[in-house]
C-alpha cells in the first residue's frame, strides 16, 4: 500500500493474485485507489512478469534514472492495457514527489516521498515472490 501523505484516506495498493513463473509469463492482480477513504478503482488485471520487474525497480530505486540505460526523465511507460503509465515529479519539500498513475481507464495523483515509495517497490517485490503460483 502506498498513502497520500497530504490526505488522509487516500492510497493505492497492490495485491497478486496468481502468479505464472518464466520470463514471458505474468500476474494476475488486484489494485485499489481510494481517494478521501472513497473507493475509486477496483481491479482485476494482469501484467507481464516483464513489466513487473520493471515497476519494482521503478519503484525499489526510486527516482531511478536512468531505466535500461535510457533517461526515464520522471517516466515509465509499459505496454499493458491497465495502468501502464506512471510519471512523478518533485514538488515542496526536497524528496516529496507527485505521483501520477495513467491507463486505458485510470487517472489519478498521489503526493509522497520518495522514501515511502521505496518501501513500497521493495513490499511488491516481496508480494511478487510469495503470490500464489499458477502452471499452465
Amino acid at each position: 500500500m502506498l498513502q497520500d501523505m497530504r490526505e488522509p484516506g487516500t492510497w493505492v495498493e497492490f495485491r497478486f493474485i496468481s502468479r505464472i513463473p518464466g520470463e514471458d509469463e505474468g500476474c494476475r492482480l488486484q489494485f485499489k485507489f481510494c481517494k478521501a477513504g472513497q473507493l475509486i478503482y477496483d481491479l482485476e488485471f494482469g501484467w507481464t512478469n516483464i513489466t513487473i520487474r520493471n515497476y519494482i525497480k521503478v519503484t525499489s530505486q526510486f527516482p531511478v534514472e536512468p531505466l535500461h540505460s535510457m533517461p526515464s526523465k520522471g517516466l515509465f511507460m509499459s505496454f499493458e492495457k491497465h495502468l501502464y503509465q506512471l510519471d512523478w515529479k518533485e514538488t515542496g519539500p526536497e524528496g516529496c514527489y507527485r505521483l501520477r498513475f495513467f491507463g486505458s481507464d485510470q487517472d489519478f495523483m498521489l503526493t509522497v516521498h520518495k522514501e515511502s515509495v521505496r518501501n513500497f517497490g521493495r513490499a511488491f517485490s516481496k508480494e511478487w515472490e510469495h503470490a500464489p503460483s499458477t502452471v499452465l
